[in-house]
């Protein structure tokens, strides 16, 4: 790994602290590597200004998925799989046992350091507490973090000057990495430093490093098998050359029009519902207004919009990407940089609709609401065979489809999607509709998140309350498909399907639906994502659903229990 040789690092034989500069280390960190120790940045939309891009500062720096691993009991084996995950790395670097231990236990430290002062990933949530506008001269002033040189490194080309607005997710988190920073000796640091970037690269090297990520990811997630190769091929191409994959795909066998009328008349329904069922709920006749006002004005995208479809436009868009052939690790780093120039252009240009690319090309593929775009987003994978099929009866695509369409559309009339307005702006924090709309899914919160704590997951409550948000909008969204499906079959002559003449629409509706949450997942990975995406895994969910929508249960000829279900859902 001759990376590491920029600076030295301090575990490994031959380093001399007094050549050791943190500032440009971190500099070339965040500048060529995309590594991002005590900070993030990135280029994002402007909420307050639609159209524009703004480079925003974020918390970062920890090497375990969120702050509360650091803080679990000190026995605590994902903990224990993160020190000697570190340990075995760094022996493999030609590093004795006993010292390789020790600075697995101090990285760890450091870490939870960064962790004690790290917010909340609740409050990271709200785009209201998290849009802090600052320029760069007004933080050159308050903070001693070189930020003007490391944004001048990333981004040459955008004139960056003290003038500069750049968005700061926690001014206060910059107060006190900053504090942690300057407190921090040379070779803590430079240890730090090093492992942020070593880390980074790990899933890059040969496969005695990979095995021991692959050990440490068994304890992190409960994953018995790594990906396969081909997978994990597949995997990086997609993420680095999402466009022209899709490209190609969508040449050798496109979206057809029948498919995109399905799609578009699936969305249609939802929406009028969705529209139906906030005119009749109890809400103050502003916070109606102002989501009636965002269903009205809510557009679908499907797939990649056409402008990024263009081949001279791809040729353009790649030109910067330098590929040398059987060379595997200078690509990567060849595509770190290269995501960096077009964050760069997103910066300079604000392109309209590039926001959309990162929810169109997402690894897992998912029915999104976009805040920034309005618009619900749907991946073309989600619309093709065999997830998806145009002959399929409308109450299977309805369940599948349906529902996620249904979960996007709701997402943008509850907390933290109503906090937008139509016209792509938050609300200011002191807004009446701001109040109003987190009151107006307080009953149901407070109900779901007694059922989410009996789950068996150890959280606290404010990550039940949270997840049961999420579960809110999931089950909301679940009775407004179900109801958009029977609105789109008012018209329709009423047929049994062959073989399920004993079903009903509303039962294969829900049996498809109930497909989609046969998954089983490891109590890690349960842990991880309500953690991280205060997501229930579908276990729960499914039950959840069960007892607090009465047409689940009765469209399958079993009674309905009123005892365990919620005052009031939507």
């Amino acid at each position: 790994m001759n990376f590491i040789s920029r600076g030295g690092w301090g575990i490994l034989k031959g380093w001399n602290y007094q050549d050791f500069d943190k500032d440009t280390l971190l500099r070339k960190l965040h500048e060529r590597y995309g590594v991002s120790p005590f900070f993030k940045i990135t280029v994002e939309p402007n909420p307050i200004v639609p159209g524009q891009n703004n480079i925003r500062i974020s918390p970062s720096g920890l090497g375990l998925p969120d702050k509360e691993y650091y803080f679990r009991e000190d026995s605590d084996k994902i903990q224990q799989a993160y020190k000697e995950y570190i340990r075995d790395v760094v022996i493999y670097m030609s590093s004795a046992r006993n010292e390789a231990t020790k600075f697995g236990n101090d990285i760890f430290s450091y870490e939870k350091r960064i962790a004690e002062i790290t917010p909340d990933r609740v409050m990271l949530q709200n785009p209201i507490t998290t849009y802090n506008i600052i320029s760069i001269s007004e933080l050159r002033e308050t903070n001693l973090i070189k930020f003007y040189d490391i944004l001048l490194a990333m981004y040459k080309d955008s004139q960056i000057t003290d003038q500069t607005e750049v968005i700061v997710t926690s001014i206060e988190y910059l107060h006190q990495i900053a504090q942690i920073i300057s407190t921090t000796d040379r070779k803590t640091m430079n240890g730090y430093l090093i492992w942020t970037l070593v880390r980074e690269y790990v899933p890059f090297l040969s496969d005695k490093y990979t095995s021991v990520l692959q050990n440490f990811h068994s304890n992190l997630y409960g994953i018995e098998e790594p990906m396969q190769r081909w997978e994990y091929c597949a995997k990086l191409t997609n993420r680095f050359m999402g466009l022209a994959v899709n490209y190609f795909r969508e040449k050798k066998d496109p979206l057809t029009k029948e498919t995109m009328q399905i799609v578009n008349t699936t969305f249609d329904s939802v929406v009028v519902v969705a529209r139906r069922k906030i005119k009749t709920d109890k809400i103050t006749n502003g916070l109606y207004e102002h989501l009636n006002t965002k269903l009205l004005n809510l557009r679908l995208q499907i797939g990649v919009p056409k402008a990024y479809s263009d081949l001279m436009f791809l040729k353009d868009y790649y030109l910067k990407f330098k590929i040398i052939n059987h060379n595997f690790f200078e690509n990567v780093k060849s595509a770190m940089e290269f995501q960096k120039k077009i964050e760069e252009r997103r910066l300079s240009k604000s392109p309209p609709e590039e926001t959309i690319l990162s929810h169109v090309l997402a690894e897992t593929p998912k029915v999104v609401y976009s805040a920034s775009d309005h618009a619900v987003v749907v991946p073309r994978m989600l619309v093709k065979e065999p997830i998806f099929e145009t002959h399929f009866p409308r109450a299977i695509i309805f369940g599948r489809l349906g529902h996620e369409i249904s979960e996007a559309v709701i997402s943008s009339i509850l907390p933290y999607g109503s906090v937008w307005t139509a016209e792509k702006k938050i609300l200011s924090p002191f807004h009446r509709i701001v109040d109003d709309s987190f009151k107006s899914v307080e009953l149901t919160r407070n109900c779901l998140s007694k059922f989410i704590m009996e789950t068996g997951n150890d959280i606290s409550d404010i990550f039940a309350n949270e997840t049961a948000l999420t579960t809110s909008i999931h089950l909301s969204a679940l009775d407004v498909a179900e109801k958009a499906l029977g609105l789109s079959l008012e018209k329709s002559i009423h047929l049994h399907q062959p073989a399920l003449e004993n079903f009903e629409d509303t039962a294969l509706f829900f049996l498809a639906y109930a497909q989609t949450q046969c998954s089983e997942s490891t109590r890690q990975q349960q842990f991880y994502d309500i953690i991280t995406e205060f997501k229930l895994d579908h276990k729960s969910r499914l039950k959840l659903a069960w007892t607090q929508i009465p047409e689940f249960s009765q469209s399958l000829g079993c009674d309905f229990n009123k005892h365990f279900q919620c005052q009031k859902l939507f």
